[in-house]
């Protein structure tokens, strides 16, 4: 059975409260008086305290040269990953040079070569380390991305694999008057994590039952990025809630079907912090108690949305609190983005 040695996370030092952002905004930002109003109802109404952001004043996130953002990506998302990666590392004292592959995702930048190919410089692993880079497939890639891993060490079984996400959310703002943008600007913010994977039995944090996913092509336009000025310009419908809702409704019943488990089975659930109003249709689709939505409650509180790693800060949360959990508890952590796509694993606390 693969395991989960270790999960670790990093965020920039640049903090900002809601607040804060708001004042930010009402006085740099040219608006429309409603965009004003709506900014102040979206802000105070998000379920958010605190966002971190890979600036080095706020005030760069009015930057509009797509050359001067994607440098910035560059050099913020390196240094994010490279942080996680080490720090999972050392949590489960594993060398740099014994990682045999390396997973990557991210969505908020291009690059060619991709992060891995900096992180091999930075982190100093091995030249003939498997690397995979996947870019584009949004909010839910973390889970995508162990699955990789995952089946990588089923196919090596004495091997170490690591999978990175790391999302520069602050790289994709785009000031408008447009309700999806005010929204996006109001949620979104920067963060890497790192997941260590093996087959030892000893040393395991949480072993993986199993994966499950679901993409549905007809719903794509509802959430996405679209390119426009040679920026990435988020696309966020009002109608997502509901699509996460009907989407992982159906996909989490037939994986613990799959598993011989029933819901009640499931003691701990760790879901992609989308948003307040995602976070209340997931708990009303699934009747869930607010104690099972607690984690992913105080991580979008502590956070905002990061994009992909924000499922794994909320593992990390739930594996750091010892004195709650216990051996042979089951976890469920789903996420969800463009595509329109929803995933799940499965897991087993050791």
């Amino acid at each position: 059975m693969v395991q989960i040695l270790s999960v670790s996370c990093a965020t920039p030092p640049l903090t900002l409260t809601q607040e804060q952002v708001l004042k930010f905004v009402r006085g740099n930002v040219k608006m429309k008086p409603a965009t004003g109003v709506f900014y102040e109802k979206v802000l105070k109404g998000s379920g958010i305290k605190n966002r971190h952001f890979a600036l080095k004043n706020v005030k760069d996130s009015l930057e509009e040269d797509p050359d001067a953002i994607n440098r910035r990506f560059e050099k913020q998302s390196v240094e994010l990953s490279a942080e996680a990666l080490k720090r999972s590392l050392s949590q489960a004292n594993a060398d740099p040079k014994t990682v045999d592959l390396l997973v990557v995702s991210t969505c908020t930048g291009y690059l060619c070569p991709g992060i891995s190919s900096r992180l091999i410089e930075t982190c100093g692993l091995r030249p003939d380390v498997r690397c995979l880079d996947i870019v584009g497939m949004g909010c839910g890639s973390a889970i995508p991305a162990l699955e990789a891993a995952h089946n990588f060490i089923k196919a090596h079984p004495k091997s170490l694999a690591a999978a990175v996400s790391t999302e520069i959310c602050s790289s994709a703002i785009y000031w408008d008057d447009a309700p999806d943008l005010v929204v996006s600007n109001a949620l979104f913010a920067d963060g890497s994590a790192a997941v260590l994977l093996s087959n030892s039995k000893s040393r395991g944090r949480a072993s993986i039952q199993c994966f499950g996913s679901v993409t549905l092509p007809e719903w794509r336009e509802s959430l996405r990025f679209k390119s426009e000025g040679g920026r990435l310009r988020n696309v966020l419908k009002k109608e997502v809630p509901a699509l996460v809702a009907k989407s992982l409704s159906p996909l989490i019943k037939k994986i613990l079907a799959e598993a011989g488990l029933e819901k009640k089975s499931v003691r701990h659930w760790v879901f992609h912090s989308g948003g307040a109003k995602i976070l209340d249709a997931i708990q009303k689709a699934l009747a869930l108690t607010d104690q099972n939505m607690r984690i992913s409650r105080k991580i979008l509180r502590n956070y905002g949305n990061l994009s992909s790693p924000t499922v794994l800060f909320g593992l990390e949360d739930l594996l750091s609190r010892v004195r709650s959990i216990k051996s042979g508890d089951k976890v469920l952590i789903a996420s969800f983005g463009a595509g329109f796509s929803a995933y799940a694993c499965l897991l087993e606390l050791r």
